[in-house]
């Protein structure tokens, strides 16, 4: 996918905004190097079990862990950083039914960032691959009225 494509999934209205790119190799080597460690780390347990569905022959499940790694940190920037207390597994990224190719994913906050997303910031996102290996990711909260 180009840039440009992925661009025009981002809702037109936002409050804030944040971008990630990914070197799928290179995480797919730290997955390699750390294995279970680094998922239970950093995803939730319905993440982990949806990168084992979603793996194919031309993606690993350690691929779609990338693309939720990519969503999380533009979480992380859209909301001006991770509080103290805060972890990435605390930002639970929700495929919908419509699956991988899906316009936007749910983003869910709970733990020390429940409360920033109780102020009504409804968060989604996305990612995809691009031509060179690398990872797009995004995550924006909607501006009010500007539903996504």
């Amino acid at each position: 996918m180009l840039i440009s494509d992925a661009v025009r999934r981002i809702p037109a209205h936002l409050q804030s905004a944040g971008v990630d790119l990914v070197d799928l190799a290179r995480f797919e080597r730290a997955v390699d190097r750390c294995g279970d460690s680094l998922a239970f780390r950093y995803f939730t347990a319905h993440e982990r079990r949806i990168a084992k569905e979603w793996a194919t022959e031309e993606r690993s499940a350690a691929e779609v862990l990338a693309h939720f790694f990519g969503v999380k940190e533009s979480v992380v920037k859209l909301m001006g950083g991770l509080p103290a207390a805060g972890r990435l597994a605390d930002i639970s990224v929700a495929v919908p039914d419509g699956g991988w190719g899906s316009e936007h994913w749910t983003v869910h906050l709970s733990g020390p960032l429940a409360p920033w997303s109780r102020s009504d910031h409804g968060i989604v996102g996305a990612s995809a691959r691009l031509e060179d290996g690398l990872a797009l990711a995004w995550a924006a909260a909607p501006s009010e009225g500007g539903a996504p």
